[in-house]
């Protein structure tokens, strides 16, 4: 009895450390931030006022107060649009400015120049330029949100998306339903990549490769990593695929869709092999919804969603051109807690089919 308790114990201790391991890695893989300096209409810093950060995409607002030299940093904030606001007791009229666009593993730089208060009773600037820039990092790649890859003309999952940065190409290999898998970044081969879903490595343990092919409407934002990245993204020598998920809000969200190609609308096979046999197009059904809200306001959400996706892929032996179909469903479906444990700590959990 004494050694089934022991055993426990550990494994319980054994699981704490993996959780503990996974969100000191989830916080440099899953999260951006914010920083710059406040200043007065003189240029002169203005330390000990707080800035805070707000956006739907996050569970409560998160708060850094200036130190001696003006300077704030506002860290492990998820993937979205940001609204900065200070309101300062110094004789300054209140800030606000929205649209402040903040993505995975990225700085956004924000500078702030305060006015004062008799001036007039507050500033409010909306920012539509798009991205912030990264002034702190070296790393080459690219971000896409899902704001961007819902209008692309892709095939509609993140692995459609991987060739969209600069020197990331098609390898050649595909998965079950014939969509392109494992891309080569600059030159390396696809067995050389490393990718993450919230956090967690899903890279093939024994083959190398992309462990998890998501649809469009389960994903927030995918980071591209191509080179000069951290020495926390290791065992790897071609690219990084980031991937974060969709959460809630605080206010309910949902979505149904369909997306549909007929046989019809594909190109028939003219010319034949030598040997086996010849594609001769395919047919493909997408459809499913979403939805996600507040189960408490400010503490704890849910998302969930359901996309099952069916392929026919048709065939003509070489011998006789008698057709063949081959037929491939996958039943996509996916849900989240995220959790406000305290205004520092966020928990979140996510299941994937």
């Amino acid at each position: 009895m004494k050694n089934v308790f022991k055993f426990l114990a550990l494994s319980a201790l054994l699981m704490c450390f993996a959780l503990f391991a996974g969100s000191a890695f989830a916080q440099t893989s899953t999260t951006g931030s914010i920083e710059g300096t406040v200043t007065d209409s003189t240029g002169a810093a203005v330390p000990g006022v707080a800035v805070k950060v707000t956006s739907p995409n996050l569970i409560s607002a998160q708060t850094a107060t200036t130190d001696e030299g003006g300077r704030y940093r506002i860290l492990n904030l998820p993937p979205g649009r940001y609204s900065v606001t200070v309101e300062s007791e110094k004789g300054f009229a209140r800030y606000e400015r929205s649209d402040v666009e903040v993505n995975l593993s990225r700085t956004s730089s924000l500078e702030i120049q305060l006015q004062p208060a008799g001036a007039q009773a507050s500033v409010t600037i909306t920012d539509t330029a798009g991205a912030a820039v990264d002034v702190t990092g070296t790393t080459s790649g690219s971000n896409v949100s899902s704001e961007q890859f819902s209008n692309f003309p892709t095939q509609r999952t993140v692995q459609g998306l991987y060739t969209i940065a600069p020197t990331v190409t098609r390898s050649g290999l595909r998965d079950a339903t014939g969509r392109d898998r494992d891309p080569s970044v600059a030159g390396s081969s696809g067995p050389e990549n490393n990718y993450i879903l919230d956090g967690v490595n899903t890279t093939d343990p024994a083959f190398g490769g992309s462990g998890a092919n998501l649809p469009f409407e389960f994903v927030q934002e995918v980071e591209i990593k191509t080179g000069a990245y951290g020495p926390e993204y290791g065992k790897s020598t071609g690219g990084i695929f980031n991937v974060i998920t969709k959460s809630g809000s605080n206010e309910f969200h949902g979505d149904i869709f369909g997306y549909g190609t007929t046989k019809g609308l594909v190109r028939e096979v003219k010319n034949f092999p030598f040997t086996g046999s010849a594609f001769n197009g395919f047919s493909e059904a997408d459809v499913g919804g979403d939805i996600g809200g507040p189960i408490v306001k400010d503490k704890l959400w849910f998302f969930g969603a359901f996309n099952p996706q069916k392929r026919k892929n048709y065939y003509l032996t070489q011998t006789f051109h008698a057709p063949v179909q081959n037929d491939v469903t996958i039943p996509f479906y996916a849900g989240k807690i995220t959790w406000a444990i305290n205004p520092k700590k966020h928990f979140h959990r996510f299941d994937l089919r």
